[in-house]
């Protein structure tokens, strides 16, 4: 009886042998290809990485290029303002010349709608210098006291974008979506005399959705800017932006 305890034992023994070590195999197996998986993992959230650090040098780079823009426009504007003067100043000479008298009325006036033109100019030239060199709060401060002296300015649009942009750079998303959306209302209903802001407004709006993950949302502004503005630079921005977003 001992013998066939014996015998027994031995034979389960021995069938019970492979079944562990293929058990081990599996399991080594196993534990391999996740090593291999978490270090895909890994290496996609490094390219995830770069990528992001791509685009923000890119919006960087736009930002600092709209800039320059801004300035150039600014420059151009002041040269048209200069040679203005000039002309007028050579009208007045002439009267004075032929000794004919001029109205106290017109010469009060005159440098005053200068006065005024340049106060705006100058207003707009100063808060764009904040933000170029990054003066974030004073620069929102010097926009938002151009808005309310000069309401229905030509760069009146241009402020109420570099407010949104401002916000988003200080992390404030909702300030910044609630300035773009004031900027399109405006701008909608015809209460601003130039909105070439307007698709830089949208596009804003479009990215402000996707980082929020509300696509349904962000979709909807893409659509009014292909739709509305097809061949701005915003569009093109927003294109690249969905295919980035995409991939």
């Amino acid at each position: 009886m001992k013998k066939t305890i014996s015998l027994l034992s031995a034979v389960l023994i021995l069938s019970c042998a492979p079944v562990s070590e293929k058990t081990s195999e599996k399991i080594s197996e196993l534990e391999i290809k996740l090593t291999r998986v978490e270090q895909k993992q890994v290496d996609l959230e490094k390219d995830i990485e770069k990528t992001n650090e791509r685009i923000d040098r890119l919006t960087e780079l736009i930002s600092e290029l709209r800039l320059e823009i801004e300035k150039l426009k600014l420059k151009l504007s002041g040269g048209i303002g200069e040679v203005e003067a000039k002309e007028e100043s050579v009208v007045r000479v002439k009267p004075k010349m032929e000794k004919v008298p001029v109205p106290r009325v017109e010469v009060r006036e005159e440098p005053k709608a200068e006065e005024s033109k340049e106060d705006a100019e100058t207003a707009y030239k100063k808060a764009i210098e904040l933000y170029s060199i990054k003066k974030l709060y004073e620069a929102r401060d010097a926009f938002l006291d151009f808005i309310k002296r000069f309401p229905e300015n030509k760069f009146t649009d241009n402020a109420f974008f570099w407010i949104g942009k401002i916000y988003q750079e200080l992390g404030d998303s909702h300030r910044a979506e609630s300035v773009y959306k004031s900027l399109v209302e405006k701008c909608e209903s015809g209460k601003l005399p130039d909105c070439n802001k307007l698709p830089d407004a949208y596009l804003q709006l479009m990215k402000i959705y996707m980082e929020r993950g509300d696509m349904d949302k962000a979709n909807e502004y893409y659509s009014i800017l292909m739709e509305r503005f097809p061949t701005s630079d915003a569009a093109v921005r927003a294109r690249e932006q969905k295919v980035l977003m995409e991939e």
